[in-house]
């Protein structure tokens, strides 16, 4: 009976050595397993099987196990990290300020090697240029891209915020409370445009998604970039069917790219293989 049982106790020893050493492989890119996504990462709409390809520009092969202790380790230098992903054929960008804690599975070898060939020629700009668009999608495919970034016009001139951004509905509401105040005293006018351009600029962000939602549209993806340029070139290749309302009016200037990272594949892999020695 001992016997039987230093034998299973061996086996089951090596199960765990297996165990271990499958949740320990290098030199494949991670995916998010079925199942794993949590609430703060599904909040930025990644999606199940979604691969992790690059931390911070540099490709990341280093297994689940090392995935926290390598936000933890940047955490005193750095409270933003840039993740790449791909999903659909697409390599995207996203900012997050938070440890990604999904749950991670491994990619096939094909997978692993596909996915570093077509991010050889996915370029970065100026990593400080860098913010998250919010895209916005009705059934028909239109698309809205908002830049949730802190605009100082929405309390200097909050009529010209509203229309920069489209939203009409409380930009006629705005100039009759303007139009109705200033007929009744002045000081009545000056008071209300100085509370009004308080909570414009406070609740920019909510009144781009909630008139966004409005029109029946649905968080369908965010996506850090310099520009919305970019922004919207992704999103057609995500799906070609997308269309991008006001896609003529990019408020932005596009940002020259700055940086490639065909070299940080290539230094990964010698790292992988001198750890493997």
């Amino acid at each position: 009976m001992s016997e039987e049982l230093a034998d299973n106790g061996e086996q089951l020893d090596d199960a765990d050595e297996v165990l271990v050493d499958e949740a320990d492989k290098q030199g494949f890119l991670l995916k998010i397993a079925v199942g794993g996504i949590t609430v703060q990462d599904f909040v930025k709409r990644l999606e199940e099987d979604d691969i992790l390809v690059a931390i911070d520009g540099k490709p990341y092969l280093d297994g689940p196990k090392r995935l926290r202790q390598t936000f933890l380790q940047d955490r005193d230098q750095e409270s933003k990290w840039l993740l790449t992903f791909f999903r659909d054929g697409v390599v995207f960008d996203i900012l997050i300020d938070h440890p990604i804690k999904s749950a991670f599975g491994y990619s096939t070898e094909n997978e692993t090697a596909f996915v570093l060939d077509a991010f050889k020629k996915h370029t970065f700009g100026d990593f400080q240029s860098y913010e998250n668009y919010e895209v916005y999608r009705d059934k028909t495919g239109r698309c809205d891209i908002l830049n949730l970034s802190p605009d100082p016009l929405a309390w200097i001139v909050p009529p010209l915020w509203l229309l920069k951004y489209r939203l009409f509905p409380p930009l006629a509401a705005v100039s009759v409370l303007y139009l109705l105040t200033f007929v009744i005293h002045i000081y009545l006018f000056v008071a209300t445009a100085i509370m009004l351009a308080i909570y414009i600029n406070r609740a920019q962000t909510n009144l781009m998604r909630s008139f966004t939602m409005f029109e029946d549209k649905y968080h369908y993806m965010t996506i850090a970039a310099t520009n919305e340029a970019d922004v919207s070139l992704i999103v057609k290749r995500i799906d070609p069917n997308n269309k991008i309302r006001f896609e003529k009016n990019v408020i932005k200037k596009r940002v020259e790219i700055k940086k490639t990272i065909e070299t940080a594949i290539d230094d990964t892999r010698k790292e992988n293989s001198q750890s493997e020695v």
